[in-house]
This record gives structure tokens, sequence and C-alpha cells, in this order.
């Protein structure tokens, strides 16, 4: 059975104990009826559209009620408690992913304005920090020396703080430059520019094996 929340309206405003929101809801493609919770802790309160609704809701009670446990045990408020699934609690999820996936987006939107002028990192998709350069860092590294500026910066002010699961978020410096720096695989998201070939520095295995033949 496929049960979907449209035309959500969530108010961060009146948001305290619970999420304060209206939707329509939507059973197997139909509008079976409409959805909404005040936000002061209490029920999400769904209604049926017609009486095509209400057969559809009473289907989506019986088809929610044989899904097995809402599992919290990656939530540390809900000490990893679970408790019997209902429609109630189905749209609640719903709900809570679409403000999930909203604040996600909003998160990664603001980290990238500053990803296109500096370098950032930190968790993906939680958290960031980071430091912007005078000019945009595709300008910066056409420059013959904006290359040798980002390696050492990489290098110096963003390698040592990668731990507790913090990686480099920019996708958009050269991985050659990235690697160069000592950064591992698993400590950067992957970037969409593989080398770059700049000065002396080598910043790939071929720039490595030219440098050693010159030595």
């Amino acid at each position: 059975m496929k049960i979907e929340l449209k035309r959500i309206l969530h108010s961060q405003q009146f948001s305290e104990e619970t999420h304060a929101f209206t939707a329509n809801l939507y059973i197997n493609g139909i509008q079976a009826g409409y959805v909404k919770n005040n936000g002061h802790g209490g029920a999400t309160f769904y209604t049926p559209k017609d009486q095509q609704g209400k057969v559809l809701i009473r289907e989506a009670e019986k088809y929610c009620a044989a899904l097995p446990p809402a599992d919290r045990s990656n939530n540390n408020l809900m000490n990893g408690l679970s408790w019997d699934m209902d429609l109630e609690q189905y749209i609640d999820d719903l709900v809570n992913k679409y403000i999930e996936k909203k604040e996600i987006a909003k998160f990664n939107s603001k980290m990238n304005k500053i990803m296109l002028k500096g370098i950032v990192y930190g968790i993906p998709d939680q958290s960031y920090s980071g430091f912007v350069y005078t000019l945009p860092m595709v300008k910066l590294l056409a420059f013959p020396k904006g290359p040798e500026i980002v390696l050492k910066d990489l290098t110096e002010k963003v390698l040592p703080y990668l731990n507790d699961g913090l990686k480099l978020l920019n996708t958009n410096i050269p991985e050659s430059i990235i690697k160069a720096a000592g950064l591992k695989k698993e400590q950067y998201l992957e970037p969409t520019i593989r080398d770059i070939r700049y000065g002396s520095i080598p910043y790939n295995e071929e720039d490595k094996k030219n440098q050693g033949r010159r030595q």
C-alpha cells in the first residue's frame, strides 16, 4: 500500500512539542483525506475526504497495524524505544522525513555557497566550518600559484581537524590536490575534478613519476 502526504504546510513558528502542520493524505494515489497537528504535543488527526476516503483510511489503518513496531534505536532522545505502528505514527514519520529532507537541502545550499568561495569541512548533512578566499575557488585554481595555496591550506588548516567523522566537504577541489595534501579516501567527499597540474608540485601519479625522472 502506498501512503503519501502532499501539499505539506509546516509551521516552525507554531511547532512546540510536536510539528505543527497540515497536509493532504493520499492512499494508493487517491486523496483520501486531510491530516493536521496543532504543534502543542497532541495527536496527529486525520479525517476522510469522502466515503471512498473512509474506506481507504480503514484499509490503511489495517495495513499500518500489521507493520513492524516503529524503531527509534537511532534516536538518542528515545533511548532506543519502539512502539506499535499505526496510521498516525506512519503519518508522523512521513512528516519527519519531509522536514529532515528540507533541512538538509537548506543546510547544503548554505554550505555550497561557501564551498564556491573557500574550503569547508565537517559532517555531511549535519555540520560544517571553514574559511573563504578573496577569489572564488575556480578562479583561484586558475592562477599558477593557486593550487599550491589550496594544497598548503588543506595540509595545515584542514587535515589536522579531520577526526571524529569530519570530512573535507568540497567537491570542487581536484582530487589530485586533495591526495597530495595527505587526505585519505574516507576523509573527503567524491570530487567532481580529478587531476590538475601546476608548478613543481606533483598532483597525480604521472606527475610523481615525471618528477622522479627529472630529479
